[in-house]
């Protein structure tokens, strides 16, 4: 961490969560206007909505979470043939439709914001143990689990750590 640019290290202890259906399913929207749209929400469980798609950002990869409940329309659009497949099997590519091409042009534009590192994308579905878990549950440090405090205890204990390291 500490070799880190701070942009870049800032990105990492605080990613972003995006949801995203809503700007894909506008007829007149254009990838120039997500960054007026879109909204950071915070990192806790509440912000999924079960029927919702949502990018999640850290700097180093982007996970696409597909809510249980997502429209079946907007998944094959997104995914192909596919859509209905374990996504731990499935490769993020572009489709002949528009929902598709706007997904792509949103990664390329949240990509184009650091361009240091190339964002891989991983796909996963709400429900789909251990993958999502590992991919996106554990990130959202917001979220109180058992005796841990947060996200602002979280912080404060990184800050403890560099301390002590320093």
């Amino acid at each position: 961490m500490m070799a880190l640019p701070v942009k870049k290290l800032l990105k990492l202890l605080y990613p972003s969560l995006i949801r995203i259906d809503e700007f894909l399913l506008k007829p007149s929207a254009q990838t120039d206007d997500f960054k007026n749209i879109v909204k950071r929400l915070p990192l806790v469980a509440e912000s999924l909505d079960s029927r919702g798609l949502y990018v999640y950002d850290d700097g180093f990869r982007f996970v696409i979470w597909f809510g249980r409940m997502l429209s079946p329309d907007i998944a094959r659009n997104l995914l192909g043939p596919d859509f209905a497949a374990e996504l731990s099997r499935v490769m993020l590519s572009r489709h002949d439709n528009e929902m598709s091409r706007r997904l792509m042009g949103i990664l390329k534009k949240l990509r184009e914001s650091d361009p240091s590192y190339y964002q891989l994308s991983y796909l996963v579905r709400q429900g789909e143990q251990p993958r999502e878990g590992l991919l996106l549950l554990v990130n959202l440090h917001e979220d109180q689990m058992g005796s841990t405090g947060g996200y602002v205890n979280w912080i404060m204990q990184i800050h403890r750590q560099v301390q002590q390291n320093a």
